[in-house]
C-alpha cells in the first residue's frame, strides 16, 4: 500500500502569522487640530459679587449658579452658551467669582443671575461688577 503523505501547509502558515504579527502603523490623526481664530466661539468675562450676610465655599455658589442656569436655559442652550465658572478666579474673602460664557448668550445669563436670590434658604444679592472680553480686562483699575 501507498502511504499516502499530508500536505505541508508550513510554508501557508508562516505567511498567515508574518502578516498577523506585522505592527500596522496608523497616521497620528489622532491629535486635535487648532481652530483658527475666526472659527472659534466668542466668549465674554463676567465677574459678579455674592452680597449677603453669610460668606459661601466656591462648590456652594457654583451648584446654585449651574442648578439655576440650567433651569432657565435648558440643556441645550445651556451647552451652546459655554458657560464656565472659574475656581481660579474665585475670591472668598471678597465673594467674587468670574464668569465664561459666549456672546450670543451673555445678555440672558445676566437676567438669570438676577434672578437668583437665595443660596441654601439665605437670601443673597448678586452684583455684576464687570464685564469684559479678557480676563486681564476684568482685573484692570478703572
Amino acid at each position: 500500500m501507498l502511504k499516502q503523505i499530508p500536505k505541508n501547509n508550513n510554508r501557508n502558515n508562516e505567511h498567515n502569522n508574518r502578516e498577523n504579527n506585522k505592527i500596522k502603523k496608523i497616521p497620528n490623526d489622532d491629535k486635535l487640530k487648532v481652530l483658527s481664530p475666526s472659527l472659534r466661539q466668542k466668549k465674554r468675562f463676567i465677574k459678579i459679587k455674592i452680597e449677603g450676610n453669610e460668606r459661601y465655599e466656591f462648590k456652594k455658589i457654583s451648584e446654585k449658579l449651574n442648578e439655576q442656569i440650567l433651569t432657565f436655559l435648558g440643556i441645550i442652550e445651556y451647552g451652546k452658551s459655554g458657560i464656565w465658572i472659574l475656581r481660579e478666579k474665585f475670591d472668598y474673602e471678597k465673594q467674587e467669582l468670574v464668569i465664561r460664557v459666549s456672546t450670543k448668550t451673555k445678555e440672558k445669563l445676566i437676567g438669570i443671575l438676577s434672578l437668583i436670590d437665595k443660596i441654601e434658604n439665605k437670601p443673597i444679592n448678586i452684583r455684576i461688577v464687570k464685564i469684559s472680553g479678557t480676563l486681564k480686562g476684568l482685573t484692570k483699575k478703572n
